[in-house]
């Protein structure tokens, strides 16, 4: 994948904040609605690098865009997404500037507040933690081994 140098920006992605090695990438962004759907997409290339099962890599894109989402409503100035695959599991990372008590801009039930509940539904373990500038969520999904693939 082609960076811009560092410092510049590329669709809204800071490269000066890239980081990758051979099983973790990571990626800063302005916390703006438009960013979700740009990380999403790179986070899934790389997922889907990995040799992941389809049903595999819809739920972490599910897991990406949900938490990248609530970083979107509930944070500000920069986020950041880390994807990262340890052994047979996948983790993925949302950290923000935000508060937790920041309210949404509709008081409708319907339409916010599930995204935390469904990560916690789809993925083995939620953790969200409270940090210095803001919040962090790490979701971390049990992958199935490539060896149980080939016999179902």
């Amino acid at each position: 994948m082609p960076v811009a140098a560092p410092g510049s920006d590329r669709g809204g992605l800071r490269s000066a904040c890239l980081t990758r090695s051979a099983h973790r990438i990571t990626w800063c962004a302005p916390a703006q609605p438009e960013s979700v759907g740009q990380l999403r997409k790179r986070a899934s290339m790389i997922v889907s690098a990995w040799m992941l099962s389809t049903d595999e890599t819809q739920t972490a894109e599910l897991v990406i865009s949900e938490l990248l989402t609530n970083a979107v409503e509930h944070g500000h100035g920069e986020m950041t997404l880390t994807v990262a695959r340890t052994g047979s599991a996948l983790e993925i990372m949302v950290a923000d500037h935000g508060r937790a008590t920041r309210s949404t801009s509709s008081s409708d039930p319907d339409e916010h507040g599930r995204g935390l509940a469904i990560v916690a539904a789809v993925t083995q373990d939620l953790y969200i933690d409270k940090t210095a500038g803001g919040w962090r969520a790490l979701a971390r999904m049990a992958l199935r081994s490539r060896t149980s693939d080939a016999a179902a």
